[in-house]
């Protein structure tokens, strides 16, 4: 009897043991887990204090900075990006990037390469309104991205325009060297033909003015852009305007256009060089004597006002119609493309008038004028001695 008692106290104790070294063992998991919970709760606190630090940095940046999770939301942006995607302020956060950007195309490779993270991945374009923004993803660890967007308009703008500019040059250089080669060949074949010689000369002369006058204005325009053999300088507009009158004083006498000009009593010199000004007023008023009908009248009033010079033209012509007139000083750009060529036109008058006035700090405006007629108006500013 004895013997069950000691067996049974025996193995009483080696249960108390072994339920003491259980809570001993628990007692040791619940202080390890209590430690990792802390050291979760610190690195979520530190997550979270190095995530609002980074908004506050990316809130100074200029462009579209987001940071966004792996499933696609957007945890936070900057007040760029609120800008741009014209967002309500009490928009709350998270916020699926559908909320911000609707286009699937986009969407679908967006949602590609926060799947690939932390891989960092191009984006294709974002077209915002008028806006083309270059978008790219930068991991920030495996849980976290920030989605840059590069305002690429003023790039794209250039570009299209660049390829404009190639497209209708290859155009104005093609057109007449393929005339020129024709008429030379035809000389070369029929040149006994009197009649065929004169007409062949006439129009071989007529293209190669074009070609000089169309090289000219590309080399002035070069010139505005780079900023070399175009002075600054400055000068007294009046004179300028009789020298470019009497210029021009044969074209209008064959066309029967009275001019009428209005000088001020005083003449106070303008921030823009002789050359740059002269070449202005040339432009408009080739173009002016180009369109207004025989007989008709173009005025040119030059005032000072507040110290800065107004130069205004008008002439009795058809005027723009108005859904040109925002255009027509783009390089190249014609009103009517049918006939710009044959009157003479390249399309690049106006667009050396706007970057001349332009790169003088001045301003141009285009006007239609009732009924009919074209007002050109040219505030320049005066030279920096004259400045009140």
């Amino acid at each position: 009897m004895n013997i069950w008692i000691v067996l049974l106290l025996t193995a009483l104790v080696a249960s108390l043991w072994h339920i003491r070294k259980q809570q001993r063992e628990i007692a040791g998991y619940r202080l390890k887990l209590q430690q990792l919970q802390q050291l979760h709760g610190n690195l979520e606190s530190t997550l979270e204090r190095r995530g609002r630090r980074l908004d506050v940095l990316f809130s100074a940046v200029n462009e579209v900075v987001m940071r966004v999770d792996r499933m696609g939301r957007v945890l936070a942006m900057n007040a760029q990006a609120n800008e741009i995607f014209q967002l309500d302020h009490r928009l709350e956060l998270p916020q699926s990037m559908l909320v911000l950007f609707r286009e699937p195309d986009w969407h679908s490779a967006f949602s590609d390469a926060v799947r690939r993270l932390p891989e960092a991945s191009s984006l294709p374009d974002m077209h915002v309104g008028e806006r083309v923004l270059a978008a790219r993803l930068a991991p920030l660890g495996r849980e976290q991205a920030l989605l840059l967007c590069v305002d690429m308009t003023r790039q794209a703008k250039l570009e299209k325009q660049r390829k404009t500019f190639l497209a209708n040059l290859m155009h104005d250089l093609k057109t007449p060297l393929t005339s020129l080669l024709g008429y030379a060949r035809s000389i070369e074949s029929f040149g006994e033909d009197p009649e065929l010689r004169r007409e062949a000369t006439r129009v071989i002369a007529n293209e190669a003015r074009y070609l000089d006058r169309l090289l000219d204005s590309l080399l002035t325009l070069d010139q505005i852009e780079h900023g070399t053999g175009v002075d600054a300088g400055s000068c007294l507009p009046a004179g300028i305007l009789r020298q470019v009158h009497d210029a021009l004083k044969p074209q209008l006498d064959a066309r029967s256009i009275r001019f009428d000009m209005t000088l001020p009593d005083k003449d106070i010199p303008l921030a823009i060089s002789s050359d740059g000004l002269a070449r202005v007023l040339t432009n408009i008023l080739d173009n002016a004597i180009c369109h207004a009908p025989e007989e008709s009248r173009i005025t040119v009033d030059l005032s000072v006002r507040d110290d800065t010079g107004l130069i205004r033209i008008e002439d009795e012509g058809p005027g723009i119609p108005e859904r040109h007139l925002p255009h027509v000083t783009e390089r190249f750009y014609r009103v009517d493309k049918s006939r710009g060529r044959g009157e003479g036109g390249h399309g690049l008058g106006l667009a050396i008038v706007r970057e001349l006035v332009e790169k003088s700090a001045g301003v141009l405006k285009l006007s239609n004028l009732e009924p009919h007629g074209l007002r050109v108006e040219i505030m320049l500013p005066p030279a920096s001695g004259n400045k009140a």
